[in-house]
């Protein structure tokens, strides 16, 4: 009988997986490209085929399909077993208890269970008529309406969270999916102090790329001073970053490859309009600018973008930022422009004509045309004043372009429509470049390069790295240092996930067993880092003695708890400020108490 992992690479073909992600081009018996996960110039990553494995000859990583997505989305081994097993229609069967424990999927199964009480709710229950006339007004079809699993929620406190823990989902799940917050004092026992995030509202669920429901945008039929907002966001959940999710992606995606382009627009409503109007390329950044991380989804699977910006000044200074993010990508980015006066959005504009959208779609202007036609209409050309304001406006967008040629040509242009030497504008641009034009989100979170390269470990990481490499070499010493590890000294590091590990294998062995640990590694397709840290060069550890090495792990313990107690410290006295301002007393007595117990 095949093991979990053997059927489902059995179903599914890893040159399409991958392909879904990347562009593969065909090399002979293998696929090639530009890897992932480093910059390089000419393909050295490879795709087998018929083995279903993959390799980089230019960064070293390589494994199969699991490798390949744990590596790419930062999903853990169970969780990529999840995400495919759905995929592949396998039933988990060696791996069931796993997958379990994971408060990931734990945490997914919630909101798929959300999902269906809000769409259930909307469907048959006669308190839903409201919403129900709502999207009626705004011309959503049945099958519309079900394809997307719209959905409503009553005004009533706590009607979805009695709802879940009847299905027998834990509260602590539900607070961690986002969708119960508790009040202080609550009490478990009872059930009382817990209520719904999201109450009176019309629901979107919101799916990542692969459909699964990561969390909800709520939209509140009857605004009052109590509703909290027009619409309320699941916050930010171990499922859900906005920042990387796109709304409408998971059903888009396809039609996006087949017509090599991505149409982004403001809102949920804009998207399922479009989708219902035959235009299924559409997914939405849900008001805000789009982001470093949306941008390189995009990438997966086009180059090509256009853009509707909302005829408000919000939606235009939205829309200008994630068009200068696409743009520092290499993405070919343009811009839709509607009639003037004819709509604010394109839903609107799909109610009035759907042909004036489809024609608006198909026309769209280039991002830098788009530019310069709004800039240089008004300008005199004969005023040094006036020019020197359009270049200062004009001259970053054109520095973001990333590709040399094309740059120049835009400069020209420039130098053209002013009268200016194009030598002059180079020059400005060079100058422009010392004094980076990109904001510090997108410097941070740029792909140019690998991670490992653009961050410089702080003195906290390596304190924890040379800990790590120091321990596997003396395992035996885990025993002593044990009592005094804390989860948190390794929660927001690389090297959390090895603690978990080393404490589970631990608890289990009453030793530490780097022949588990690796066990466990390997299972998760990481076996790779117990070598990595045995690699690490440090002091001529085979100089030490048993003893001696627990005294200098006991060094590098006691400098991360020092270290860890500063920035907590920190973090702390930050929390105070913003308490203080917001006049939150009991915050700050609470933080002031931990301050002082660190």
């Amino acid at each position: 009988m095949p093991t979990d992992t053997q059927a489902i690479k059995d179903r599914i073909d890893i040159v399409q997986l991958i392909g879904e992600y990347i562009t593969l081009k065909k090399a002979g018996v293998n696929w090639k490209a530009n890897c992932p996960f480093h910059h390089e110039k000419s393909p050295s990553f490879m795709v087998h085929q018929e083995k279903q494995i993959w390799h980089c000859f230019g960064c070293s990583k390589g494994g199969d399909i699991f490798s390949f997505v744990q590596e790419i989305e930062g999903l853990d081994f169970i969780e990529a077993l999840k995400l495919w097993a759905n995929r592949a229609g396998v039933r988990i069967e060696t791996h069931t208890s796993e997958v379990n424990q994971s408060q990931r999927n734990r945490i997914l199964e919630i909101n798929s269970a959300a999902a269906y009480f809000f769409h259930h709710f909307f469907l048959e229950i006669p308190g839903a008529e409201v919403a129900r006339k709502y999207l009626e007004d705004r011309k959503l079809t049945k099958q519309t309406i079900e394809e997307w699993q719209v959905g409503y929620v009553p005004d009533q406190w706590d009607l979805l969270t009695r709802y879940l823990l009847k299905k027998g989902f834990g509260i602590n799940d539900l607070i961690a999916a986002g969708l119960t917050i508790k009040r202080d004092g609550a009490d478990e026992a009872t059930g009382r102090g817990f209520y719904d995030r999201f109450r009176g509202r019309v629901m979107f669920p919101l799916s990542d790329a692969h459909g699964n429901i990561v969390g909800f945008t709520g939209r509140v039929l009857v605004e009052t001073e109590h509703s909290g907002g027009k619409y309320v966001n699941t916050p930010e959940t171990i499922v859900y970053d906005k920042s990387r999710v796109l709304y409408g992606l998971h059903k888009a995606k396809t039609e996006i490859k087949a017509k090599d382009l991505s149409v982004v627009v403001e809102g949920q409503m804009d998207v399922v309009a479009c989708h219902q109007a035959g235009m299924r390329n559409v997914v939405a950044a849900s008001g805000t600018a789009l982001t470093p991380e949306q941008v390189k989804l995009l990438k997966r699977y086009s180059n090509n973008v256009a853009m509707a910006f909302d005829a408000d000044a919000a939606g235009q200074s939205a829309g200008k930022r994630g068009a200068g993010i696409a743009m520092e990508e290499g993405m070919n980015v343009k811009v839709i422009q509607l009639p003037k006066g004819f709509a604010k959005d394109a839903d609107e504009c799909i109610k009035k004509d759907p042909k004036v959208w489809f024609a608006a779609v198909g026309s769209a202007t280039g991002v830098l045309e788009w530019y310069f036609e709004r800039i240089l209409s008004s300008v005199n050309r004969s005023s040094p004043t006036e020019k020197q304001q359009a270049v200062a406006i004009l001259l970053p967008e054109i520095a973001r372009v990333p590709f040399g040629v094309v740059r120049d040509e835009w400069l020209k242009r420039l130098g053209e429509a002013l009268l200016i030497d194009p030598g002059v504008l180079r020059d400005e641009v060079k100058r422009a470049k010392k004094a980076p034009l990109r904001s510090p989100q997108t410097q941070v979170t740029s792909e140019k390069a690998p991670s490992a390269v653009l961050v410089r470990e702080s003195q906290y990481d390596i304190l924890v790295k040379d800990f790590w490499s120091f321990l596997v070499k003396f395992p035996d010493s885990f025993a002593a240092l044990y009592p005094e590890l804390k989860p948190v000294y390794f929660v927001n590091t690389a090297w959390h996930g090895l603690y978990e590990i080393a404490e589970k294998v631990y608890n289990n062995e009453q030793k530490l067993d780097l022949a588990s640990v690796r066990q466990i590694l390997a299972e998760k397709g990481r076996e790779q880092t117990l070598d990595l840290l045995l690699l690490m060069p440090m002091k001529n550890t085979s100089e030490f003695s048993s003893l001696e090495a627990g005294k200098e792990l006991a060094s590098v313990l006691s400098r991360i708890k020092e270290e860890w107690r500063k920035q907590r410290g920190k973090e702390i006295q930050q929390k105070i400020m913003e308490a203080e301002r917001a006049k939150d007393k009991a915050t700050v007595e609470a933080l002031l108490q931990e301050l002082q117990t660190l």
